[in-house]
Formats: C-alpha cells, structure tokens, sequence
C-alpha cells in the first residue's frame, strides 16, 4: 500500500498517531481481546481508534454473544494491520516497551525443612490428654481404660 493509495483522514501509513499506532500495538500482543480491556490498558476508552482501524480494515471486529446473552465484540489485528505495523516499525526503529521499574536480580531460595519436620508442639500443649473424658456416667482415659463416673470421684 503506498500514499497514493491513502483516502482516510486517519490512515496508519500517511499520518499515524501514536494513539493509533499504540493501540494496533495492543491489539496484536493480545489476540481477540475486548475492547474494554485494550481501553484498561491505556486507562481511557480507545473507541474512536478502534472505529477507524476497524475502517481501515486494519483490525477485525468479531460479533458474539456471552454466556448470559449479552453481547461482545472482540478485536483481532488483520494481516493489513500486522504489514502496517511492521512498516511504521521500520521507519520508527524499535519501540520501548513499558517498565514498572528496576527488578531485584534474582537469587535461589533454599528450604530448611522446617515444614516437613515432625510435630513436636508446644511445652504443655498435650497435658490434656492426661484426663479422661466423661461420656454418661463414665470416664474414658487414652489408655482405653473405662471406669465408672461415681468410683473415680
């Protein structure tokens, strides 16, 4: 496609914004993507570019249906969009890609075991076990000794 060929007043080739340009970048890292969540990406609605990509025959708009009924459109960049996004690469160079910032190197962690080792509980935790328990009129020790309740008092 050249200039010549140009008859939109938002062509990708003749006059790219970086909104345009930012938003066919999106569409073709996420693949059938809403376009809510392209807009979430930018943290503004990105309907006008989506209008004239789709225009332009750059993206590819899919009609459907959700599960509850309601309707949803997807978006998917089309082999127009994908040659026009590697021609504006070319003129541009590489585009940077966005950073949270700096990230801690990495190191190796090492387990002790500590979660594998056996159960050794706290001083006094079993001291309870040393009583029976009273069921009725009976007092049931861990041994599986049973006595009667008026005995043992």
């Amino acid at each position: 496609m050249s200039r010549a060929d140009c008859t939109r007043e938002l062509c990708i080739l003749c006059a790219p914004t970086p909104e345009i340009l930012a938003v066919l970048r999106v569409i073709s890292r996420m693949d059938l993507s809403l376009g809510i969540a392209i807009g979430q990406s930018f943290g503004q609605p990105v309907t006008a570019e989506l209008m004239a990509l789709h225009g332009q025959g750059y993206i590819r708009e899919h009609i459907g249906r959700r599960h509850g009924g309601t309707p949803t459109q997807l978006y998917t960049i089309t082999a127009k969009g994908r040659g026009a996004l590697q021609e504006q690469n070319k003129k541009l160079g590489p585009v940077p890609t966005r950073t949270t910032g700096p990230s801690p190197p990495l190191r190796r962690e090492t387990c002790s075991g500590g979660a594998i080792r056996p159960f050794t509980g706290r001083a006094g935790a079993m001291d309870a076990l040393k009583y029976p328990s009273r069921v009725g009129n009976r007092l049931h020790y861990r041994v599986e000794e049973i006595e009667p309740a008026d005995r043992a008092s």
